[in-house]
């Protein structure tokens, strides 16, 4: 998506939603050189910001832009929007290779830990990544992410030019501290949770932190043990509690509308 379907800076009107005044953001360390802009966001926090994020989403194929909400002010996106990163090699990168890979770096081997506390961090898994977890085919309903959507607090609303809300982290430039050089491989691996449960970026905030809205959770905990193990490989801590082993993520994530990830 190109930025000039970005709206300009002051009062915006989409669809059914209208937005306060806000303006574009362009970083202002590019990482790869001078950047134009790559978001639009509210100057200040909008009240019913989850429904707000709920119609943006349901327009954005007519609009070309995805909404997230932000936990800090405009300001403070310059600072973590680092530059748009090519999208190119995206497409190459497969989310269970990546997983492999973010899995084997944090697993500790059996030769490391005793195998009581082994036990305790990869849950019924060996060291090996079990896999992909099969996609859920059942939806909340409406009413059930509206109840969640309807009580998020007031927040920034940006606009992001982007094709699909896992794309959205590459094309502002954000990335956590040391884990990724760029945020492709989170991407990558977004597109698939996307595809298979419904996952969509909700929030974004500069503490490396991420949230999801998912439409289809696991309903059971056979099933929740499988996305764990992912979460697990993905991330520092999970559920926005600081879950750190596949049992505890596991029962985090049973019928749960999101999934919320933190890197150190």
């Amino acid at each position: 998506m190109a930025p000039d379907s970005l709206p300009q800076d002051g009062d915006v009107r989409l669809g059914a939603v209208t937005l306060p005044a806000g303006r574009r953001i362009v970083p202002e360390h590019p990482v790869h050189g001078p950047s134009d802009p790559v978001a639009w966001v509210t100057t200040e926090p909008v009240p019913d910001a989850g429904l707000a994020w709920s119609a943006l989403s349901d327009a954005s194929p007519q609009t070309g832009l995805v909404p997230i909400l932000l936990t800090e002010t405009e300001r403070d996106a310059q600072f973590f929007f680092w530059g748009p990163t090519d999208l190119t090699a995206l497409d190459d990168l497969d989310a269970a290779e990546v997983l492999v890979g973010l899995w084997d770096r944090r697993m500790p081997s059996d030769d490391e830990l005793d195998s009581d506390y082994l036990a305790v961090i990869r849950g019924p898994f060996s060291s090996q990544f079990p896999g992909l977890a099969p996609g859920e085919d059942t939806k909340l309903s409406m009413a059930q992410l509206h109840e969640f959507l309807r009580w998020l607090p007031a927040a920034p609303i940006g606009l992001v030019p982007a094709a699909r809300p896992a794309d959205v982290l590459p094309t502002v430039g954000w990335t956590t501290t040391d884990q990724f050089q760029t945020s492709l491989p989170i991407a990558a691996i977004l597109r698939s949770w996307e595809a298979r449960f419904g996952a969509r970026l909700l929030t974004v905030g500069p503490g490396a932190q991420i949230q999801l809205l998912v439409e289809r959770p696991p309903r059971t905990t056979e099933a929740a043990q499988a996305i764990a193990a992912e979460h697990f490989g993905f991330c520092d801590e999970c559920a926005g509690q600081g879950l750190r082993d596949i049992p505890k993520i596991t029962d985090s994530l049973v019928n749960a509308p999101t999934w919320t990830f933190w890197w150190d």
